[in-house]
C-alpha cells in the first residue's frame, strides 16, 4: 500500500505543479454536504452525523469536462455502536467532473476516535447528484 501512496503523491505533485501559461485557473469550486439522523428504536446506531467540506481548483475545462484537484475534510459520528463507525480526516485528490458526475481518486487519512487508530487509504470514486421537480411548470 505504501508504494501506491508514494506513486499517487508523485503524480499528484507533478500534475499540480506543472505551470501552463496558456491556460489560467478556471475556478475555485467548493462544496459541502451533511446529514443528521435519528433512528428511533434502533439500538445499533442512535443519532448520527456525517458529511464533508471540500475546496478545489478547476484547472482546465474542455468540452464540459473539468479537471479539478481538491482538499477535503470528511467526518461521520454516531452515539451508539460507534467503535468502527466514528471517523474523520482530511483527503487530497483529483477528479474529472461533467454535469452531475465526478470520477476521481483521493488519498484519505482516516482517524477512528474510539479505537485510537488511523487508516490511510487510496480511494477511487464515482459520485453523482441530480435533482428534479415533478410539479415544476
Amino acid at each position: 500500500m505504501k508504494k501506491k501512496s508514494i506513486w499517487f503523491f508523485i503524480v499528484f505533485f507533478i500534475g499540480t505543479s506543472v505551470p501552463d501559461v496558456s491556460m489560467g485557473i478556471e475556478g475555485l469550486s467548493g462544496s459541502t454536504w451533511g446529514q443528521l439522523t435519528y433512528e428511533s428504536g434502533d439500538s445499533l446506531s442512535g443519532p448520527s452525523a456525517q458529511g464533508y467540506i471540500k475546496q478545489g481548483i478547476d484547472w482546465v475545462n474542455i468540452n464540459s469536462y473539468t479537471l479539478n484537484t481538491f482538499g477535503s475534510l470528511n467526518y461521520r459520528f454516531r452515539t451508539d455502536n460507534n467503535d468502527y463507525y466514528n471517523a474523520y480526516g482530511p483527503a487530497l485528490g483529483m477528479e474529472i467532473k461533467k454535469g452531475p458526475f465526478n470520477i476521481g481518486v483521493q488519498y484519505f487519512w482516516e482517524s477512528f476516535n474510539e479505537l485510537h487508530k488511523s487508516n490511510n487509504q487510496l480511494q477511487v470514486f464515482v459520485n453523482w447528484w441530480h435533482g428534479w421537480d415533478l410539479l415544476k411548470k
